[in-house]
């Protein structure tokens, strides 16, 4: 069936659009601009704030125009944006959406997400994105579904089939999303916020990236040390002059001091502190910092399981237990005293519990009673960027005294593996917050506050600016800059080739990956062969098991499962043999082995470790006996989908759950379940998008070619359409 995509079908939903938008243009002339789009109502009340705003960037040497209007649709404020990144004259490099600027709530685009999965039939505040890579990202294509019943700022948007389905930003954003009014009048927290922007960046306009400090919650990375101090030593490399006399690098880890919350509150009080990284786990309104004290003498482990039970009881009978259930309950479970599930109910004790549980986290109204001075906060965590919603932490940072002007903040659940440090080095150099943020390829993820605020170059010998704008397309210029001192530079040279299509590439990172003593140059190399995939990706894996730098062994582990290829089982093997004592690496390792054929895994496990010398063969045994439990799990959910007789709600659950879990071996039984008419069609709808997930199989050329037929010869318009969003998906590297 040849489908054709109407926009028709997605603009006649769309609202009366008016275009009597005002711009005011810059006062000065740069090669690009930047826009500062805000509603007519906040810049009506803030007019002097805001052209100060405006003035404070263009002191800075980039020019900036104004755009006010009574937004009533995301779809207008992208028209103009497109407008002003296509005027040959200046165009924009970025945007700050500023005040109440309508919110794009993403659906039907969860693989642009780091982990976001939800299904879609939940309710649509839940289970759609906010993002605003609906405004920086004008290669994306959507259909306009309608707006919310309940928040005037809501509109959802469904990305097109047609669309490009990897996300290659092509500007810069930051939102300036003011706390809800339960922390004050909205106005004065913009005014105040923008005030202290140009306060800031008046009087500190030369400050200096001398001063780091990074922290780490409970959970985060399966609290490896490993991964911890791999990420330490790759911190030197970006920041070499961090580690010198003048500067200074602090890191700090939960279990050092307990509670960890004064510690490092006291840290981002700091007034000379230029950059707090963040990494725990998070809601919208929580840092979560600690669990319970880690311990091993008799009296803290005492203390943290009467907690524990205490929380348990309380929490059975909210859940429809009587107390004398509940007390019975934990009792038999933990062979406890009768007197410590009582403990629960005693009102003095429920108020010790109460004040105890407030010491272990970071939240608003902790923030809203400090001032912040950390310039710029990464927050890598869940939703702690959740600016759709009337509180979030990355607000209570951005909208309060001290020196904070940008926070990195996610507005849903993130995936805990990724290089959240990339590029990062940069920020010395000059790098605009936003620039930087800019290659940040996730759809939940973004740069809160101003986007155009820089600290003072002390490192390059060149405006890193203007290379990725004005210079983003100058081959010869990225070439030269693969052998810069600056191993962030030489790894955003190779970025800026892959994105130029450079052909000579693959070769070129292979042997820098071969040859570099850099972790961050190796990291990129790897990162970059895994979408080029071709022969030097599977050398280059087969060689990053072993690697010194624990997230290039952690990542490629997890590649490498997801290539599925039988030739790099020995590879894959040799990594879980011999890197036992990195946390994340087992851990993928245990997510992701039944991906591979689990015969051939456990021949070449017994092959290997016949060759070694083994003290304790304890990980190995229990390897062996997995890979038997594994299979006979792989047999009974393929088997689930197959037959005709499975609920089809198993079946559904069955099939979504390779999504994250691409099995190759289920390629040919989701590839003939989707052709299958006589099916449900919302089974053959999730068996399509499921393929979509096998972006780095050994067999997506050839899951590429099936769905293209299912595309070219489906009778329902819902099928042809889905089938084509995965080849899309699997096409677009």
């Amino acid at each position: 069936m040849k489908i054709f995509f109407s926009l028709l079908s997605g603009l006649a939903l769309l609202p009366v659009l008016t275009f009597a938008q005002t711009v005011i243009p810059p006062t000065i002339r740069s090669e690009t601009s930047f826009a500062i789009v805000i509603d007519r109502e906040s810049y009506d009340r803030l007019r002097p704030a805001v052209q100060a705003y405006r003035d404070v960037i263009e002191a800075d040497g980039l020019a900036a125009c104004i755009v006010y209007h009574d937004w009533t649709s995301p779809v207008e404020i992208r028209e103009k944006l497109i407008e002003l990144y296509n005027d040959p004259r200046s165009p924009i490099e970025g945007a700050a959406l500023v005040g109440d600027i309508p919110i794009a709530m993403i659906r039907d685009a969860q693989h642009l997400s780091s982990a976001f999965k939800m299904d879609q039939r939940q309710n649509w505040q839940r289970s759609s994105i906010a993002s605003d890579r609906y405004y920086d990202d004008f290669g994306l294509t959507f259909d306009y579904l309608k707006p919310d019943s309940l928040n005037s700022l809501y509109h959802y948007f469904s990305l097109r089939p047609d669309s490009r389905q990897v996300l290659s930003r092509t500007i810069y954003s930051g939102r300036i999303m003011p706390l809800g009014e339960n922390n004050g009048d909205k106005y004065e927290q913009l005014e105040n916020y923008l005030n202290k922007v140009v306060r800031e960046r008046t009087e500190n306009r030369d400050n200096t990236v001398d001063n780091l400090s990074m922290a780490r919650g409970h959970g985060y990375n399966s609290e490896s040390l490993v991964a911890w101090s791999g990420e330490q030593l790759a911190l030197k490399e970006q920041f070499p002059e961090l580690f010198k006399p003048g500067g200074k690098v602090r890191f700090m880890d939960f279990e050092t001091r307990f509670p960890a919350k004064p510690h490092y509150l006291n840290e981002v009080l700091r007034p000379e502190l230029d950059i707090m990284l963040f990494h725990h786990h998070g809601l919208y309104n929580y840092q979560l910092l600690n669990g319970y004290k880690n311990g091993s003498d008799p009296t803290t482990s005492k203390e943290n399981l009467q907690r524990y039970i205490r929380s348990k009881v309380l929490s059975a009978v909210d859940k429809g237990q009587t107390r004398e259930q509940a007390i019975e309950q934990y009792m038999n479970y933990l062979d406890v005293p009768r007197s410590w599930c009582e403990q629960a109910f005693d009102p003095a004790i429920q108020e010790q519990d109460s004040l105890f549980n407030l010491t272990l986290d970071i939240l608003i109204p902790d923030l809203l009673g400090i001032s912040p001075n950390a310039r710029f906060v990464m927050l890598d965590a869940c939703y702690n960027g959740s600016f759709y919603r009337n509180e979030y932490i990355a607000g209570a940072y951005l909208f309060n005294g001290g020196k904070t002007i940008a926070v990195q903040g996610n507005t849903v659940n993130t995936i805990q593996d990724k290089w959240p440090d990339e590029f990062l080095g940069l920020l010395a150099g000059g790098l605009r917050i936003g620039q930087w943020g800019k290659f940040t390829q996730y759809l939940e993820t973004h740069i809160l506050g101003d986007p155009t605020y820089r600290f003072a170059n002390s490192t390059l010998d060149f405006d890193i600016n203007a290379a990725v704008t004005t210079r983003k397309n100058d081959i010869d210029f990225w070439l030269e800059k693969t052998n810069h001192p600056s191993v962030d530079v030489q790894a955003m040279a190779y970025q800026m080739l892959w994105m130029n299509g450079y052909s000579g590439l693959s070769d070129r990172l292979a042997q820098a990956y071969f040859q570099s003593d850099s972790f961050i140059v190796r990291m990129e190399a790897l990162k970059i062969l895994s979408r080029i995939d071709d022969r030097n990706y599977l050398e280059v894996l087969k060689a990053a098991v072993d690697d010194s730098y624990e997230l290039i062994r952690r990542l490629a582990m997890e590649w490498i499962e997801k290539n599925g290829a039988d030739e790099l089982i020995p590879a894959f093997v040799r990594g879980m043999l011999t890197d036992n004592s990195s946390e994340r690496v087992l851990f993928k390792y245990r997510q992701y082995v039944h991906l591979f054929d689990q015969d051939k895994v456990a021949d070449e496990i017994k092959r290997q470790s016949g060759e070694m010398v083994l003290y304790d063969t304890t990980l190995l045994e229990k390897s062996l006996r997995d890979l038997e439990g594994y299979k006979r799990a792989e047999k009974r959910d393929l088997e689930a989908i197959s037959d005709r007789t499975t609920e089809e709600r198993i079946k559904l659950r069955e099939i979504r759950s390779y999504r994250n879990m691409p099995l190759t071996r289920a390629v040919d039984l989701l590839l003939e379940f989707a052709a299958d008419d006589t099916r449900a069609e919302d089974l053959r709808v999730a068996a399509l998008e499921t393929l979509g997930w096998h972006t780095q199989s050994a067999r997506r050329r050839e899951i590429i070619a099936g769905l293209q037929k299912i595309a070219d010869t489906a009778a329902e318009e819902r099928i042809a359409r889905e089938a084509v969003k995965s080849v899309n998906r699997l096409t677009d590297r």
